[in-house]
Parts: C-alpha cells; sequence; structure tokens
C-alpha cells in the first residue's frame, strides 16, 4: 500500500527532512547570551523562525558540545549563527563549520572582536537576515510519518496522567512505529520496579543488558541524592507513591520493542522505539545535573525528535527553541483553565465518552497539521526554555550501575 505524505518537508542535504527551517542562533557561553536573544528577537518581532539556544558556562563539558552539534544540525534548523565572547573552550566555528559542513547557512563571530554589545548585534542582524532570504531556496520535499522522529515527557503529572494523557501518546507511539516511524521516550527516574518489564522488551540480550544497566544506574542515581521523581505536586494531583506513578510514566512508550537505549545526542541507527538514558555516568553534584522538563526535551531533541509530545495533568507551559512541543491533559480541569496552553485533551478516554482509537486518529490529524506549519501552543505564545546542564556520559557504552 502507498504511503501517504505527511507534509511538505524541508529537505537537508544529508537526506534528512525538517518540519521546520529555523535559524538557530547558539550562544556558546552566558555572556555571549544576551547579544544572541537580542539579535533573534528582532527577527521574532517580525515573525519569523529564529531561536537561541546555547551552553551557559565557560568550562569545557563533552556533553554539551555534542548537545550543540546535533542542534546546529537538526533537520528543523536551516541555519545557524554561533556567537562567542571570546575566552571560553567552546569555540563557535567548530559549531559553524558542523553545521555548514552538512549544507546549512552557517556564521560565527566572537563579540569581543565585532567591538561589543551594540555592534556584535547589529552584525548578528545582517548574518541572519542573509540566511532568511537563502533559506526561501531550500527545497520542500514529500515527508512521510517513515521519516518522523518523535519523544514523549510528561511533567506536572497527577492520577490522569497514567489513565489517560500516557496512555494516548503510547497509543501514538505505537501507531508511529507500526507505520516505519521512530519514537523515542525516556525518564527512566520515573520508571522505578519496573526494571524486568522494560528489559522484557529489548529486541536482544544486548539491549535487554543495556536496559538493565541503564536503570540500575538511576536507581543508584535516585538513591544516592534523593531525587526519586515523586514530588508533592503529584501527591496533590493524587499520585501516591513512586511505584503507581512509573507504572503512569511509561505507558507514555507503547508496547512495542526497544531497539537501542540511546546516550545523550545520540540518534537512533534504525526505525522503531528507542530509551534514551539522560541519567549521568560518573558520580558528580547534583547541582549540575538538572532534572527539568524543558532540559528533558531539548535532550529528546537532541537525539533528533521533529516534535515532542508533553503529558501533564497539573498544567505545564513550557517549549523548546528547536522543536514543537505539544502538550497533552487528561484531566479537564487542568484543560479549562489552561485551554491557551494545553494544545489536546484526552478527558474522553476517562468518562468514556470516546474510544482511544479515535482519540488516536484525531491526536494523528494534530500531530498532521503542526508538521504542515500549524504552530503549537508553546510556538505561539514563544515557550523556548531548556537550560543544557553538565553531565558526564560515555557515548558508546551503557555501565553497570555505580560502586560507591
Amino acid at each position: 500500500m502507498k504511503e501517504e505524505i505527511l507534509c511538505q518537508g524541508y529537505q537537508r542535504r544529508n537526506g534528512e527532512k525538517g518540519i521546520r527551517n529555523k535559524v538557530l542562533i547558539v550562544f556558546t557561553v552566558e555572556c555571549s547570551k544576551h547579544v544572541c536573544r537580542k539579535i533573534a528577537e528582532h527577527f521574532q518581532d517580525l515573525g519569523e523562525d529564529v531561536e537561541t539556544v546555547g551552553s551557559h558556562s565557560c568550562l569545557h563539558n563533552q556533553v554539551n558540545i555534542r548537545r550543540l552539534l546535533k542542534y546546529c544540525t537538526h533537520p528543523n534548523v536551516g541555519g545557524v549563527l554561533a556567537v562567542g565572547h571570546g575566552c571560553e573552550y567552546t569555540y563557535p566555528s567548530l559549531l559553524a563549520k558542523t553545521a555548514e559542513n552538512t549544507g546549512r547557512e552557517a556564521a560565527w563571530f566572537y563579540q569581543q572582536e565585532a567591538g561589543g554589545t551594540q555592534k556584535s548585534i547589529a552584525k548578528g542582524i545582517s548574518i541572519v537576515q542573509n540566511m532568511l532570504e537563502k533559506l526561501k531556496e531550500v527545497p520542500r520535499v514529500p515527508m512521510y510519518i517513515s521519516d518522523l522522529v518523535i519523544g514523549g515527557e510528561c511533567g506536572g503529572s497527577d492520577f490522569t496522567s497514567g489513565l489517560a494523557g500516557n496512555a494516548l501518546v503510547g497509543s501514538v507511539f505505537d501507531y508511529i512505529v507500526d507505520h516505519g516511524g521512530t519514537a523515542i521516550f525516556e525518564e527512566l527516574s520515573e520508571g522505578i520496579g519496573l526494571r524486568e518489564y522494560l528489559a522484557g522488551r529489548g529486541i536482544n540480550e544486548k539491549v535487554k543488558t543495556d536496559i538493565r544497566n541503564a536503570y540500575d544506574k538511576t536507581v543508584d542515581f535516585c538513591s544516592a541524592y534523593g531525587q526519586f521523581s515523586i514530588a508533592p505536586g503529584n501527591m496533590d494531583g493524587g499520585l501516591t507513591t513512586i511505584d503507581e506513578k512509573s507504572m503512569g510514566a511509561m505507558v507514555n512508550s507503547g508496547r512495542r520493542p526497544i531497539q537501542s537505549v540511546l546516550k545523550i545526542a545520540q540518534t537512533p541507527i534504525r526505525k522503531g522505539l528507542h530509551l534514551l538514558d539522560v541519567i549521568p555516568d560518573e558520580k558528580l553534584e547534583p547541582a549540575h545535573f538538572i532534572a527539568a522538563d524543558p532540559s528533558d526535551m531539548l535532550d529528546l531533541i537532541a537525539a533528533g525528535c521533529h516534535l515532542v509530545f508533553l503529558v501533564t495533568g497539573r498544567g505545564h507551559v513550557v517549549g523548546t527553541p528547536v522543536s514543537p512541543v505539544v502538550k497533552v491533559t487528561g484531566n479537564p480541569r487542568t484543560y479549562e483553565k489552561m485551554e491557551d496552553d494545553i494544545d489536546f485533551c484526552v478527558a474522553g478516554l476517562l468518562d468514556g465518552s470516546e474510544k482511544m482509537s479515535d482519540m488516536t486518529q484525531r491526536m494523528i490529524g494534530l500531530l498532521t497539521e503542526i508538521c504542515r506549519g500549524k504552530q503549537s501552543n508553546a510556538e505561539k505564545m514563544g515557550h523556548r526554555e531548556g537550560i543544557l546542564y553538565f553531565n558526564f556520559q560515555d557515548p558508546v557504552h551503557v555501565p553497570k550501575c555505580w560502586e560507591f
């Protein structure tokens, strides 16, 4: 059967296709963030798709470097301007060169050499204006579900999240995988108690072992720092134990086999369902590891996600600078209060007024519209949160649990 066209995607020179055609302005250190944001704001006020992302520290961290390189070569990004201060460890020239090597428009400069704040802003505006003109020439080509990579996250969970919101996203994951696409989930810290259930879904013994090792590492990390992922807000929303939250959270992965365990800034080498491990491989102070929904979504995007579903029972507002975020709730009261932020309400699954199959098709319809250019509510509101925290991971191996 002939595959239906999902949308007209933006063709990248390496064969990938994007659902957005952004110019991404990257700051390599906190000191150049102000200039980058002022450049972006100039174009955002004109309705152009220009965003910023970057590293806040002048110190060197390999995971952060890998993240930035992935954002610069993300399918949704057509042009990159990297701005450095001039004395940090991260080279803006490396980011720009990597983007250029994949066929993207790219430029870089140091604001010290450009002459400071005002001259850097003027220089950046001129560069980005030229990029936007060239991006109009990026070819549009048919894009199919088999080209699509989606991610799943949950935040602000309540009792409806596992019963409805995450259940729907899991159904969408299955639909995407069954149609040849790719889906990525994470949040192993919200999978406590489900070690063998998750491992049992690995496609082979290596993947099963990788899942167990990632799980054991997560439990050790959470135990060491008291970071088991159930918060007072979750309890106020009707969740009582980490086991209860875990069962509801992992529902968002659907039921298909897990093809691999990815590390931060790794992209899948085959289609299907994948688990992303974001927990550090080495012991470090938890202040360096900021577990927050926007940062976790940025890690899903560094794995190549074109868009991310964010399930929230109590309500959420955030977005990301690189990919659309589609917010889903199963709580009708939350939707009524926050309908400007929430994209999709699945309360019909709880009261029996709608079947899962029908709800899944409605969500695929919304996904299609967003792939075709409709803005998610986070995009409309201008939400672009996320901090790139320091992390330490072996990009090849999934280590066994820590030894204390």
